[in-house]
């Protein structure tokens, strides 16, 4: 049973999307469906931020029988940059309470019955890597830079993050990227097995489409058995209980508050 607090924490962190429509929610993720493709395309420029609102209209997008691929995209400069930095929680339960809906919503995304493919284009960062680690085919512009900065902030990517990354690259690579925060080309992504293609900008669309058209020729049954059981070589084994237990006491220390406010102030942080 969730606890007093944890209940008032969802609540606290619900009270804004109480007043949204259900346009306003359509209008942030867009849904677009062609035969058996459907895109979905973030649509909440410039930077795509994955605010509570976003995340709960990529959540109730129903989930459909009639599709067999699902293409998720952003904009031109960024598929996503992650979370939203105003909304990140005062204490170690709302941190909690955000990061395991975070959790949730990647995880309802990876285990889709349909393939999913990330078109990638320009900033494709944080909760927006995570994203992208949670699909499962990976398609990219040359242009495109994909990192985990969240070290920098004082954070970590624990929406799942560090367990897919681990999962896709191994563990020597994914220390590199999540402990040292910095940014790679889609190139070295490719050379990392962390994306499939990088590609000019000019033909990633041609390229996406391409790729879903050849997967929409496939057995149905035969992709979503395939999915489940390459998935199944890499179960979570309370990597993800680690990585929300880990966001959450980042909360309770003075780095994570540090680096907030450093971020927001456009000055470098000062951590112990």
């Amino acid at each position: 049973m969730q606890n007093p607090d944890a209940r008032a924490s969802q609540a606290r962190s619900e009270e804004p999307l109480l007043n949204m429509t259900n346009n306003d929610l359509c209008n942030l993720v867009t849904l677009e469906i062609r035969g058996a493709l459907a895109r979905l395309r973030i649509n909440n420029p410039p930077l795509n931020i994955l605010t509570k609102a976003t995340r709960r209209a990529l959540l109730e997008r129903e989930e459909r029988e009639d599709i067999k691929v699902v293409i998720i995209q952003g904009g031109e400069k960024a598929f996503s940059v992650g979370s939203d930095i105003h909304e990140f929680p005062e204490d170690a339960t709302e941190g909690l309470a955000k990061i395991r809906l975070e959790q949730y919503m990647l995880d309802r995304l990876a285990q889709l019955r349909q393939i999913s493919i990330a078109q990638l284009r320009g900033y494709v960062l944080g909760g927006g890597a995570e994203l992208m680690l949670s699909c499962d085919l990976r398609v990219a512009s040359e242009q495109a830079r994909i990192g985990f900065p969240e070290i920098r902030l004082g954070a970590l990517p624990a929406a799942g993050g560090m367990r897919r990354l681990v999962r896709d690259i191994g563990a020597v690579r994914a220390r590199e990227l999540v402990l040292r925060g910095y940014t790679i080309s889609a190139q070295e992504a490719v050379g990392l097995g962390l994306i499939n293609n990088a590609v000019p900008e000019t033909q990633l669309e041609a390229v996406t489409e391409a790729l879903a058209g050849e997967l929409l020729k496939l057995p149905s049954d035969a992709l979503q058995w395939g999915k489940k059981c390459i998935e199944a070589v890499f179960p979570n084994t309370g990597a993800d209980t680690i990585e929300a237990e880990a966001f959450a006491s980042l909360f309770r220390g003075r780095n994570l508050r540090e680096g907030l406010a450093a971020f927001r102030e456009k000055r470098p942080p000062s951590f112990d």
